[in-house]
């Protein structure tokens, strides 16, 4: 009998001595999203598998974005509905040096989010992540560059190839 008490008290040891799983007690929190389907434009027709778009094009697009930051003409490139919008002007405006300017040093990559077609033009949403730097002249610390990594949310119109 005593070498069944120590047969079973070796596997409870042994049972202990496993590792244990470790999880954590909190609840899953799904991230939130849309639940049907962007609303099109009148007469819109949704493109489905979106079609890729090609790099001189994506490029074409961040550096029109660039261009704006560095002219100070922003808003004028920006949606009407992004989130913050004068906010991100007037800072623009009232924190960002004067002599800055922003260069593209990259395009990572993109990733068509929506499309549609009315007529023979094509609108993409598409999300571009982009590398740059910024160059400005501080008084006191003198030349400064400051490289960074961005997404931008993109709309691109264009004509369909026929």
């Amino acid at each position: 009998m005593s070498a069944r008490r120590l047969a079973l008290a070796g596997l409870a040891a042994a049972a202990l001595a496993l590792p244990a799983a470790a999880q954590e007690g909190r609840g899953f929190n799904p991230i939130a999203r849309p639940s049907q389907a962007p609303v099109l434009p009148d007469g819109a027709v949704a493109v489905n598998p979106p079609r890729p778009l090609p790099r001189e094009t994506i490029e074409r697009a961040v550096r029109q974005v660039l261009e704006a930051w560095n002219e100070r003409r922003l808003d004028r490139v920006l949606a009407k509905d992004f989130r913050d919008r004068e906010r991100l002007v007037d800072a623009l405006e009232t924190k960002v040096p004067r002599d800055a300017k922003l260069r593209l040093t990259a395009v990572q990559g993109w990733q068509v989010l929506s499309q549609f077609r009315r007529g023979a033009t094509v609108v993409s949403r598409v999300s571009v992540t982009v590398r740059t730097q910024v160059e400005f002249n501080d008084p006191a610390a003198g030349f400064q560059a400051r490289d960074g990594t961005n997404e931008f949310v993109l709309t691109v119109t264009g004509r369909e190839a026929p």
